[in-house]
């Protein structure tokens, strides 16, 4: 009896560990990516407020080589995973903050708790994001909430997957965000029910479930 076949949608070189999670739980895997990350200039006011503040905040690994590359060594660095904070320390810079669980609710919420004396704080985000950590530190802290890359679908991304939903190649889609998401449903010609839906963490999953649709976290999957 052949594998089922999953689809991880992360940009190529972001699979490796992915690849080898789904082999151990009995899939074959094939990439599409449905994420294409484009690094931003950043303006000499963003550097400015860049190399000035306090913290800089990492929800995502997509902006943290580039951002860097320009900011103030003396900054300290909170970052929303484990993996993020390889890459920083990769870098060159120490780690101040891991968030405890990997989302955006659960990092500010302990970041708060342990640092609520005012300070300033420099957020790297995609133009995809949303506004709820900028929103979540209004008040004590003065917040630079700067949109340094974009997340764009590359443009093979749409007719690739048409022609592995056309053969039935995939039985299950692995989804590493809301955008992912969206931007599968939309793209996706098959009846998705029949599909099993992964989702990264519990955003993603609900955004899943809030279009109607199940789907399971990867930290509840187990062997066998």
């Amino acid at each position: 009896m052949s594998k089922p076949t999953i689809l991880l949608t992360r940009a190529e070189t972001l699979n490796t560990a992915d690849q080898e999670f789904f082999e151990q739980m009995g899939y074959q895997t094939q990439i599409i990516p449905l994420a294409e990350i484009v690094q931003l200039p950043l303006s000499q006011r963003a550097v400015k407020n860049l190399r000035n503040a306090e913290w800089l905040f990492f929800t995502s690994q997509a902006p943290v080589l580039s951002v860097l590359k320009q900011a103030n060594k003396a900054s300290k660095v909170a970052v929303i995973g484990k993996k993020t904070a390889a890459i920083v320390r990769n870098s060159g810079f120490s780690v101040d903050f891991i968030s405890p669980i990997e989302t955006k609710a659960a990092m500010v919420s302990a970041w708060k708790e342990h640092y609520p004396e005012s300070t300033t704080i420099f957020y790297a985000k995609s133009q995809l994001a949303d506004t709820y950590v900028a929103q979540q530190l209004v008040g004590n802290y003065t917040v630079y909430a700067q949109t340094t890359y974009e997340n764009r679908l590359p443009e093979v991304a749409a007719s690739r997957l048409q022609k592995m939903q056309q053969v039935k190649a995939i039985q299950a889609v692995y989804l590493t965000s809301p955008s992912a998401w969206r931007r599968f449903r939309s793209i996706y010609q098959g009846e998705i029910k029949e599909l099993q839906l992964i989702a990264i963490g519990p955003t993603t999953q609900q955004a899943i479930q809030q279009d109607g649709f199940q789907a399971i976290r990867k930290d509840q999957m187990k062997l066998g």
